[in-house]
C-alpha cells in the first residue's frame, strides 16, 4: 500500500454541517453513503478561495474568461476535444440541470429512458417534470453492461421516448463504457431522434489505466445528439460549492436546455468558479495521487470482500463506489441494519437495485478499515442468529 499523509490524514467533518456526517450526528456510525469523500481539497484550491474570500464584497459573479479559457484547454488536451465558448453553459449543479434538460427536451406524455440501477435523481427526475419513465435493467450476470439490445427494442416500440439519461461512467455499479457500445448507442438514439443526456462527472475517477471517451467525441453525429453534464466537484471534491458545465455542440439544443431553465436556475456562486478553475489549472498532480490512493483502496476493499460469506462484488472500473451484493444474507432494511452495526450505506433499493448496498471508499485507509471491520462484524452475525 502507498501511503499518502494528505489522504491518510482523519480530518473530523463533524459540526461543518456536512451532510454526509450529519445525517448521523450524536450516533457512532461511519457514514460511507453519499458519493462526497474524507480527503481535503489540493492546497492550490484552497488557496484560490482563500485570495477570493480576502476581497470583501461577494457580488453577482459572470463566468470568469480565464476559467473559460482553462475549461476547452483541459477538454482539448485531456480527450482532444474542441470546444468553444458557446458550446458551454454554467450551472449551479448536475441533478437541477438533469431535471432543466427533461423539462427542454422532453415533450408533454414523452418519455425519459435510463438503465438501472442508477443514481437516484435520475429515477426522480422525469416525475418532478410530470414525464414518463422507463428502465433498463442491467445485471450482474452480464457483467452490468448497457442493455443494448433491450434498448433498441424500447426505441423501436416506445416512439414517446425523447430522452435517454446515460450515466457514464456508471454510478452505482462502477462500470465504464467502452467506445464500441457508446457508438451502438449513439446509432439507435439517432435512428429514433432521442436526446442523450450523458452524465460524465465520475469521468475522471478511472482505474487501472483506463482512459475515459466522451461521448459527445465519437463522431459529429453524438455530438449533434447529445448534452454532456460534467464538473470537477467529484474528483476534487469540491461538491458543496455548486458549479458544474453543460456541454452542448448543437445550438438547437443548446436553446431548448438554456430556455427550460429562465427564470428558475440559479447562477453558479463566486466560490465555485474560483474552485473549479484552479482544481482544472494547478492539481493533475493532486489527481493523480488520488487515483493512486483510491485503486490501493479498492483492492483492499475487494479483499476484504472475498473473505466475508454472503458477500461479494464486481471491482469497480471508475468512481469510488463498491457495489456490493448481500442478497445471500435476506436483510429486509439494508440501511437501518448496518446503521445499527455502526456503518452508514446506502441501500440498492435507492437506485432500482435490491440485494445490494452502495459502500463509498473515497476515505482514509485507517477510516475504510473501521467501517469494514463493522461491516463484516454485521455480516458474520447473520450466520450465527
Amino acid at each position: 500500500m502507498a501511503v499518502n499523509p494528505y489522504f491518510d490524514e482523519i480530518l473530523d467533518r463533524r459540526g461543518t454541517a456536512s451532510s454526509k456526517w450529519e445525517k448521523y450526528a450524536g450516533q457512532d456510525v461511519i457514514p460511507m453513503w453519499v458519493a462526497d469523500m474524507d480527503f481535503p481539497a489540493p492546497a492550490e484550491v484552497t488557496e484560490a478561495l482563500a485570495t477570493r474570500i480576502s476581497h470583501p464584497i461577494y457580488g453577482y459573479t459572470v463566468v470568469p474568461d480565464s476559467l473559460t479559457s482553462v475549461t476547452l484547454n483541459r477538454f482539448a488536451e485531456r480527450y482532444h476535444w474542441s470546444l468553444t465558448e458557446e458550446d458551454l453553459e454554467w450551472i449551479p449543479g448536475i441533478v437541477p440541470a438533469i431535471n432543466q434538460a427533461i423539462r427542454g427536451l422532453v415533450r408533454p406524455g414523452g418519455a425519459v429512458v435510463t438503465a438501472t440501477p442508477v443514481y437516484h435523481p435520475f429515477l426522480q427526475a422525469p416525475g418532478h417534470m410530470g414525464r414518463q419513465l422507463m428502465t433498463l435493467p442491467m445485471t450482474a450476470d452480464d457483467d452490468w453492461q448497457f442493455p443494448l439490445r433491450a434498448f433498441e427494442q424500447s426505441a423501436e416500440t416506445y416512439p414517446e421516448i425523447d430522452l435517454l439519461l446515460l450515466c457514464h461512467p456508471m454510478n452505482p455499479v462502477g462500470r465504464t463504457i467502452d467506445e464500441t457500445m457508446l457508438a451502438a448507442i449513439v446509432e439507435i438514439c439517432v435512428t429514433h431522434d432521442i436526446v442523450i443526456i450523458s452524465d460524465e462527472i465520475h469521468s475522471e475517477i478511472v482505474f487501472d489505466g483506463r482512459m475515459h471517451t466522451p461521448l459527445a467525441t465519437l463522431s459529429e453525429r453524438a455530438a449533434q445528439q447529445s448534452l454532456t453534464f460534467h464538473a470537477a466537484s467529484k474528483t476534487f471534491n469540491l461538491a458543496g460549492l455548486g458549479c458544474a458545465v453543460v456541454i452542448a455542440q448543437n445550438p438547437h439544443l443548446m436553446a431548448r436546455f438554456k430556455a427550460a431553465g429562465a427564470g428558475i436556475m440559479a447562477n453558479v456562486n463566486t466560490l465555485g468558479y474560483v474552485a473549479t478553475e484552479a482544481a482544472w489549472s494547478s492539481c493533475e498532480y493532486w489527481h493523480q495521487q488520488l487515483l493512486a490512493y483510491l485503486t490501493d483502496n479498492r483492492n483492499f476493499l475487494v479483499e476484504r470482500v472475498e473473505a466475508i460469506q454472503g458477500v461479494s462484488m464486481t471491482p469497480p472500473e471508475a468512481t469510488y463506489l463498491a457495489w456490493l451484493n448481500i442478497e445471500a444474507l435476506d436483510i429486509k432494511d439494508p440501511e437501518a441494519f448496518f446503521r445499527a452495526a455502526g456503518v452508514g450505506l446506502s441501500p440498492g433499493s435507492q437506485f432500482m437495485g435490491e440485494g445490494y448496498v452502495r459502500l463509498n471508499f473515497g476515505c482514509p485507509r485507517a477510516l475504510l478499515e473501521q467501517g469494514l471491520d463493522r461491516f463484516e462484524t454485521a455480516c458474520l452475525g447473520r450466520w450465527q442468529t
